[in-house]
């Protein structure tokens, strides 16, 4: 083996460290910013919509009827319905899990790489795997715990 010289990482270590943050920092972005665009659209639409009243008493005529209830009910669907966050998290999860797999299998196949390289993928191949089954169980725990407070069956209670 190899002794680390004092202060300076290792080259393993940093590149894993790169390759496995700077995918999740762009998956947080993009997903971030789609979030953003789509609380953006409603906010526009219902705002739209809000302007149409003449006054407060047709306002409340119209939230007291059957399309005035649909429309309070769409502004809480994305907190009431967490369907399809937890489907996200088990796609990510399946994925990176699989990820992982198949970079421990690459290591174990290409045995000339070397200490670093075989060293390298071990590491990424692990932390692949173990950020895959963390957001698998994160996806259960929530599938869980939204099913014990009603929210999986659409009868969640609004505030």
């Amino acid at each position: 083996m190899q002794a680390m010289s004092s202060g300076e990482p290792n080259g393993t270590i940093v590149l894993t460290v790169m390759f496995s943050v700077i995918p999740v920092i762009i998956w947080i972005i993009i997903t971030n910013n789609r979030r953003k665009k789509i609380a953006e659209l409603q906010t526009s639409m219902q705002t739209k919509l809000l302007e149409k009243f003449g006054n407060s008493q047709e306002l409340l005529d119209y939230l007291r009827s059957e399309a005035g209830q649909k429309f309070m009910e769409s502004a809480a669907m994305e907190r009431a319905r967490p369907s399809g966050r937890i489907l996200g998290s088990i796609q990510v999860g399946l994925i990176l899990t699989f990820v992982g797999i198949a970079i421990l299998a690459v290591r174990a196949g290409v045995p000339s790489l070397g200490t670093d390289g075989l060293n390298g993928l071990l590491i990424m191949g692990s932390l692949a795997i173990a950020i895959g089954l963390g957001f698998l169980s994160s996806a259960v725990i929530s599938f869980w715990l939204s099913k014990a407070w009603g929210l999986m069956d659409g009868k969640a209670h609004t505030r």
